[in-house]
């Protein structure tokens, strides 16, 4: 190795970071654009913020010849799109613990841990539209998310970064939902009683 060689490859990886952040920007952006369009009703511009958001994943995969810079700025974008796909599949009501794009594993897993709070979110929305059985089944792909992930949380935050924490927000998050869906039934009953 030459010190030029060093010189080559860190104006390359200079180049490629400087990319990699507007896109991974972008891709961000669109995850939530996707998250706030599926509590606000508009499933057509989720999907479309989702589309969006995956050519985009696409063009960041062609980086993964830059492993230095890689991993580190790419982790929480995919993390965020994750998050808005597995988010829309359960509010769809066809959640199934996967997708159909390629993601780092520990983005995948922290995605669906981090999902649990919008669809907290959503079950707490449809409450106060009353609709108890949506919000009931929602609670219950919680907590479906909740006993799969809690056998990852062995493993190293090296790995899966920040996800025991992910988890106890989630487990706290998941009881509230229960605590507060069995209220809102209740004072369903009994405005009902009046």
């Amino acid at each position: 190795m030459r010190l030029e060689d060093c010189r080559i490859r860190l104006e390359e990886l200079e180049k490629a970071r400087e990319e990699l952040l507007k896109l991974t920007r972008e891709l961000r952006i669109l995850a939530s654009k996707s998250i706030v369009a599926v509590h606000s009703g508009n499933m057509e511009l989720a999907e479309e913020s989702i589309s969006k958001g995956l050519k985009i994943l696409e063009k960041i995969k062609e980086f993964q010849n830059c492993p230095e810079i890689y991993y580190s700025i790419t982790n929480e974008a995919m993390q965020e799109i994750a998050e808005a796909v597995l988010f829309t599949k359960a509010v769809k009501g066809d959640f199934d613990l996967s997708i159909d794009f390629e993601v780092s594993h520990s983005a995948f897993i922290t995605g669906l841990a981090d999902a649990i709070g919008e669809l907290r979110r959503f079950a707490l929305s449809r409450m106060i539209s009353g609709e108890f059985e949506k919000a009931e089944k929602i609670v219950e792909i919680m907590e479906k998310i909740y006993s799969e992930l809690i056998s990852f949380a062995s493993f190293p935050d090296r790995l899966v970064p920040n996800l025991r924490q992910k988890l106890d927000v989630a487990r706290a998050g998941i009881e509230r939902t229960k605590s507060d869906l069995l209220t809102a039934r209740l004072y369903a009953v009994l405005d009902r009683d009046r």
